[in-house]
């Protein structure tokens, strides 16, 4: 009865925290860029973006003699295919604040957010934790991490984050009870659309084939776990092609950023054109994770998930295997971003990339709650309150304004201060 009861209060209170923390208009030429997209593919049925309303985003691509989004597709498609039933209805993207924007956030981003944070309820079943401390570690990662700060405005990140959430509870399912083959298949599915919509996340994916090629118990379901590929990747690389004629990514073509007017020709700030030197890196690893910025600092109650993490690889026990995909796969990704990019994710509030690692690191928290202590509890508490602070202000506007101030935190402080923030 407990765990009904918990379903429901987590259910409910997420239904009225969508409603009420999705943002009006797009706030940043990440979000206009995928906006674009959307709109062209229901009013027009292209991917070309030139006639679209957010035509002037700086995060575009120019290909053949017209302008395309450089995002990866596939989370503008599912935009679409919220925006497809309002634009029949009357209801028109636009600049500035928009219903429609408001409604394709909340159908798509703030939709799978809320599934997300359910399938991570789900998932701590298989610690052990009663209904009242998976309810507790399910609100830390929901609303105590910026998973919740970017639900707010349209982005690929939270996509990612509740697709890596989705596929890790049914790895789960098929680890302890049964019915492989579904199971993997439907954790290849959403593993794999982690990837379409966050092409780094895709380290998972291989990652989670690697532990399941390891255990007799999951090998006979493999090919379950591969078929996903035909309707999640294969679009995503066809959409790719009927863009360029190739499969490789827009984003990492340097040549399409150089048109007449680009804000990126002569620019560092494009990611994955170049290496960075040994020296750079290191600095830039440390700020990305500890600095003004820091991804360690801005979700406090990943010190206690890591020591987590540590500790089920160190004694070996349950959820051992899961452990090292994840710590290794969190390791790969951060490494990547720190050598192949200089601008902390531009206008982001913390380093917007990591945000897909939340729901695999949070999960083990767990181990914290099987020995509960009175010490335990009010570090816990402390925690949580500064976490849930931090991501709630993060809301405010995900795309901060570094114009402000350099520090994320104060310059959302600041633009609430001041007025109504964008997007709201």
């Amino acid at each position: 009865m407990a765990r009904l009861q918990a379903d429901k209060r987590l259910i409910l209170f997420l239904v009225v925290l969508a409603v009420c923390t999705t943002h009006w208009s797009a706030g940043s030429w990440n979000d206009r860029s995928r906006m674009a997209t959307v709109q062209s593919l229901v009013e027009s049925g292209s991917f070309i973006i030139d006639e679209t309303a957010f035509i002037h985003t700086g995060d575009k691509v120019f290909i053949n003699n017209h302008f395309y989004s450089d995002k990866p597709p596939i989370p503008s498609v599912l935009g679409a295919i919220a925006y497809f039933p309002l634009y029949h209805m009357g209801v028109r993207l636009h600049e500035g604040k928009s219903i429609a924007y408001y409604i394709v956030t909340l159908l798509t981003i703030k939709l799978f957010w809320g599934l997300g944070i359910i399938a991570f309820f789900s998932a701590l079943r298989f610690t052990g934790l009663d209904a009242e401390k998976r309810l507790a570690t399910s609100l830390a990662f929901g609303i105590g991490s910026i998973y919740f700060s970017w639900s707010s405005t349209f982005n690929n990140h939270v996509l990612a984050a509740s697709f890596l959430s989705i596929a890790f509870l049914f790895h789960l399912k098929a680890l302890n009870e049964g019915a492989v083959n579904r199971n993997l298949g439907i954790a290849g599915f959403f593993f794999l659309l982690a990837a379409t919509s966050d092409y780094p996340s895709g380290i998972f994916y291989f990652l989670f084939l690697l532990s399941i090629l390891r255990r007799s118990s999951l090998r006979s379901g493999v090919v379950f776990y591969v078929l996903p590929f035909f309707i999640t990747v294969l679009p995503a690389l066809a959409m790719n092609y009927f863009i360029h004629e190739s499969v490789i990514p827009v984003q990492i073509v340097r040549s399409y950023f150089e048109y007449p007017g680009s804000p990126w020709i002569g620019s560092d700030h494009l990611s994955g054109m170049r290496v960075n030197e040994a020296g750079f890196f290191a600095v830039y690893l440390l700020g990305i994770l500890i600095g003004p910025r820091g991804f360690l600092l801005y979700n406090p109650l990943l010190f206690i998930a890591l020591w987590g993490v540590f500790r089920v690889i160190r004694s070996n026990g349950p959820f051992y295997h899961e452990a090292v995909v994840v710590s290794f796969g969190s390791a790969v990704l951060v490494i990547y971003y720190a050598l192949v990019t200089v601008n902390y994710g531009g206008l982001s509030y913390s380093i917007r990339w990591f945000v897909p690692l939340l729901p695999l690191l949070l999960f083990f928290l767990y181990p914290y709650f099987e020995r509960y202590t009175e010490m335990r509890r009010r570090l816990f508490q402390i925690l949580f309150l500064i976490a849930i602070t931090v991501s709630f202000i993060g809301a405010i506007n995900p795309w901060t304004q570094r114009s402000i101030s350099k520090v994320p935190i104060v310059a959302n402080i600041k633009e609430f201060l001041n007025g109504s923030p964008p997007g709201k």
